[in-house]
């Protein structure tokens, strides 16, 4: 399009809206759209995203990922439109703006290609767009850069990338002279071009929303549709998110005397006081043993999923995990459990507090989780030393100050190791943590107190790097089998050289994954990528050789502890003791992206955003079918899962999950239970 100037147009004439310099926007947003769509085809060919079938599905993810990025490409350019926009056209043609146009966009464009091979790194590692675990991620710079640079070829591929941007300049030099003559229209037709350009961008920004990438029932094809900065984006918004006006709702007292329904199974005492009626999760437990002051040790695995344990996958026997196989014999195994989420943070915070997961970020990386309803703060009331070991820096992911403010007396992490031990990103090898451990125990066994001891491990993760000799497998690959393999090797040499300490036969171990090891799957929740090992471990304690099937969370885990040492105790946790239950009563809770999900038989409720509820079929290989018509059991089902996760999060918000011990409070009938407001522990 020619330029019209003010002097050249006709008299009385409005003055043309000048497209002639916005064509610097024009040419950066079609090349970041052309880069999403490029990383959309690269995804597909790498065979994730879409596994076959109507071809019309997978281009509506394409249509409906156009759409999305040309939403992210106009806000991208937003910043050079508005410089467009107010450079006066005196300035226009100098050499210094023609420089720092050719630098802004050789910059956007570096920037967008960087983002284009980390999309396609991160789907291959999650199935998914950018989401609460890159935000999570980025939060934390010096594991996760260092993690990156020893995984990837770092410096190749940013010399891929420049390569690729100058040549890009190269091959729009000419363009980039034409639009340089092209100075546009005088002030006001600028305003009046960049009044066009904010009205689409809010338009379409208004218009557009996550449920346009919903294309199909097929998670995979789904996430293809979306785009990584949109996604990322409403992650980063979603961190602290509320439950209310973003999932389905009910009334609080409907919600809180369904909630009390719903724990009240577990070896309740019927005769019992309760606490106050804002406390509809309260209740006294008596357990069916006596009580036995016993150590507890609880053992996280990195990304320990049940897909390489061979005591749960036959085809894997004696393959990868050969001494947690023989743990899982020689202890009572949960053949069907599940963890809450895809970070080891809601391991934590499932194992101490048996809160379901919340919306947003966990609950271990908030300031407000202070003095929780945790298994350390009971412990700890019993008199138990209570202690944290990690082989990585304890402030990743807030871990170590949550630890401390819910009943942990000591943190051990990296800085407390002696220099020198192997270590990588994310802290030193299992084989330092474990033995770390033993002389931690020792001391706290000394010390005539029972104990209670978290471990957490660090090797079964990118770059999946371990010291050499230690199993017949090279590190050097980088395989993740074989770090798996590590892992279990040192799990197995510290159980081997924990039977020769004095706090062996009066300790309680449970060994567990805190997360499966990666994301995949076309259901809406990835059902296999959840499922973990946990296996309760002393041979003086617990029944040998037992498999329990009833289905299970890692949130499970405490009250299932308290049940095995026994007497009387006061509970506001959401788990249910696993060995007391009755088979038809299991359920799991898991979180996945934005969607919050319970299981309960051949059936799953998934809550997502704007209030939508789904409920599933779930079958023997965890694949999930969509029920067309929900019976009566399917929506009693949702709002199950609405009572767990809403009531959750009003008991956490207002201050009312915190650490307690009901002293003469009185019976409530359950249908008192009334609203949060004003209501304290």
């Amino acid at each position: 399009m020619n330029n019209l100037s003010p002097s050249t147009a006709p008299a009385g004439s409005s003055p043309r809206v000048g497209i002639d310099r916005f064509g610097w926007s024009g040419l950066l947003i079609g090349l970041l759209v052309a880069i999403s769509t490029f990383v959309r085809a690269v995804i597909v060919a790498a065979g994730h995203g879409w596994h076959g079938g109507r071809i019309a599905s997978l281009l509506a993810a394409f249509v409906a990922g156009g759409v999305f990025d040309v939403l992210v490409a106009l806000w991208l350019a937003m910043p050079l439109t508005l410089y467009l926009v107010l450079l006066p056209r005196a300035r226009y043609q100098r050499r210094t703006h023609r420089t720092l146009r050719r630098l802004t966009l050789a910059t956007a464009l570096f920037g967008g290609l960087f983002v284009a091979i980390s999309e396609v790194v991160f789907f291959a590692e999650f199935d998914g767009r950018f989401n609460f675990v890159a935000v999570d991620y980025l939060i934390y710079p010096t594991e996760v850069v260092t993690n990156i640079w020893q995984s990837y070829p770092v410096a190749w591929l940013i010399a891929g990338i420049a390569a690729a941007v100058v040549g890009l300049l190269w091959a729009f030099r000419r363009t980039f002279g034409r639009l340089d003559e092209r100075d546009g229209p005088a002030r006001r037709g600028r305003l009046v071009g960049g009044a066009a350009y904010a009205m689409v961008l809010f338009v379409l920004t208004r218009a557009v929303s996550p449920n346009l990438a919903r294309v199909s029932p097929d998670r995979d094809l789904n996430e293809l549709a979306a785009n990584g900065y949109y996604t990322f984006w409403q992650a980063l918004l979603g961190r602290d998110a509320p439950y209310d006006g973003l999932y389905a709702t009910e009334p609080d007292s409907a919600v809180f005397a369904r909630l009390h329904q719903l724990v009240a199974r577990d070896g309740t005492d019927p005769t019992a006081p309760r606490l106050s009626p804002a406390s509809p999760t309260d209740r006294v437990i008596q357990t069916s043993s006596r009580p036995r002051p016993l150590n507890v040790v609880i053992v996280l695995e990195e990304s320990l999923g049940s897909e390489f344990v061979g005591a749960l996958h036959p085809e894997a026997r004696g393959l990868l995990t050969p001494r947690f196989d023989s743990l899982a014999g020689e202890g009572t195994l949960l053949t069907h459990a599940y963890s809450t989420g895809n970070r080891t943070i809601r391991a934590l915070e499932a194992t101490t507090a048996s809160l379901p997961p919340l919306p947003g970020v966990s609950v271990v990386r908030r300031p407000q989780s202070v003095d929780l309803f945790t298994l350390p703060n009971v412990l700890r009331s019993r008199g138990y030393a209570t202690e944290f070991i990690y082989g990585g820096r304890a402030l990743f992911d807030g871990m170590g100050e949550y630890m401390r403010r819910n009943g942990v007396d000591r943190v051990v992490e990296q800085g407390d190791f002696p220099r020198g031990i192997f270590a990588t990103a994310w802290g030193v090898a299992d084989e330092a943590i474990f033995d770390r451990a033993l002389i931690e125990l020792d001391s706290l066994h000394s010390n005539g107190k029972p104990f209670y001891a978290m471990i957490l491990t660090v090797s079964n993760h990118k770059p999946y790097d371990y010291p050499t000799g230690r199993i017949a497998e090279d590190p050097a690959a980088h395989s993740r089998g074989h770090a798996v393999r590590y892992a279990d090797w040192a799990l197995g040499r510290f159980v081997r050289e924990a039977r020769t300490h004095a706090f062996f036969d009066s300790t309680l171990f449970v060994f567990m994954g805190d997360h499966g090891a990666r994301v995949y799957g076309a259901a809406e929740i990835p059902l296999p990528s959840y499922e973990v090992p946990i296996v309760f471990y002393g041979p003086r304690i617990v029944a040998a050789g037992k498999r329990v099937a009833t289905l299970a969370s890692s949130l499970d885990v405490p009250p299932t502890v308290l049940g095995i040492l026994g007497g009387e105790y006061s509970s506001r946790f959401f788990g249910r003791d696993v060995f007391r239950d009755r088979a038809e009563d299991g359920r799991a809770l898991m979180t996945h992206n934005a969607e919050l999900a319970l299981m309960r038989g051949a059936r799953m409720a998934v809550l997502g955003l704007r209030g939508a509820t789904t409920v599933y079929a779930v079958n023997e290989s965890g694949d999930l079918r969509a029920v067309a018509h929900p019976t009566t059991g399917d929506r009693e089902l949702a709002s199950e899962a609405v009572a767990f996760y809403e009531g959750a999060d009003h008991l956490y918000r207002s201050g009312t999950y915190r650490f307690a011990v009901p002293q003469g409070a009185q019976r409530v009938d359950s249908s008192s239970y009334g609203s949060l407001s004003g209501s304290g522990p």
